[in-house]
């Protein structure tokens, strides 16, 4: 089973969203979706849960079930007037496959008021509720708009445990943040909006992160102009640099000290393409 979206477009007040994006999510997979503000992210997820109509292209779901799509926007968000147990009411006529008794654990699991209005929860405690309605509703497709904003860290831990056992269960997650770090550790695939576009990131693809001692008293030219320089402390170096020109820094070892390859994460690849 997969979702698929083939050549969507979306436009909106003249602006143009998102142009002939094409994405195909598998079931059992965590998706990342990253972007600059405005760049169209809650906008797709819009446009998957049919609360936009897309300009042009098409979506479509294997079983042609809209119920296999969970998507709560956070802008409008009908749940903060209810309480948790009213909440459940009403997920239960939009979810056939609804499980309260799931619901419901996950909010005993954090100590969360059935009877308490959501609206008075605190932002990282709405999320959570909103995350156990997405784990309890049954549906194959489960997208969140920033999820991890304001979780701490306890929270954060109990939220991928849920989201890992969702996977196990052959469900599929999107994520879209600006939580880049979180993704590392969650995320099978990453994509990109960028100008309107979506691409899929490869972490390893043309680029490598190193730490460097450099003795001069500023970089080469040749360097800076291929090089993503993301922190200097003294004479200490943490760059994104093409794959090419490693051989000449390690041979050039009087100049170049200590160099050290480190792992390229989501964050260096959205440094990268957004500059």
């Amino acid at each position: 089973m997969s979702l698929k979206i083939e050549n969507v477009s979306k436009a909106i007040n003249g602006q143009q969203i998102l142009s002939q994006v094409n994405l195909d999510i598998q079931t059992g997979s965590i998706v990342g979706l990253v972007g600059r503000n405005g760049a169209g992210k809650t906008t797709l997820m819009r446009l998957i849960a049919s609360e936009m109509q897309s300009d042009t292209g098409d979506i479509s779901l294997d079983s042609a079930d809209l119920n296999d799509i969970f998507y709560l926007d956070t802008l409008t968000n009908w749940m903060t007037g209810y309480n948790a147990s009213k909440a459940a009411e009403v997920f239960e006529i939009f979810y056939d496959k609804f499980d309260r008794q799931v619901f419901f654990d996950i909010l005993t699991n954090q100590d969360l008021s059935e009877t308490k209005t959501i609206a008075s929860f605190s932002k990282g405690q709405r999320v959570l509720i909103e995350v156990a309605a997405g784990v309890a509703s049954g549906a194959t497709y489960l997208l969140f708009d920033e999820p991890l904003d304001g979780l701490d860290v306890f929270v954060k831990d109990y939220f991928k445990t849920l989201l890992l056992e969702v996977v196990e269960q052959g469900r599929s997650v999107m994520i879209a943040t600006h939580n880049l770090a979180e993704l590392d550790s969650l995320a099978d695939r990453v994509f990109l909006i960028k100008d309107s576009k979506i691409v899929e990131q490869e972490k390893d693809s043309d680029i490598v992160k190193i730490q460097f001692v450099y003795e001069g008293e500023t970089l080469p030219s040749n360097l800076l102009e291929v090089a993503i320089i993301l922190e200097q402390r003294g004479r200490v170096y943490l760059a994104l640099v093409p794959h090419d020109v490693l051989d000449c820094i390690f041979s050039d070892y009087l100049t170049y000290k200590f160099v050290e390859i480190l792992q390229v994460t989501t964050e260096d690849i959205f440094r990268k393409e957004l500059g």
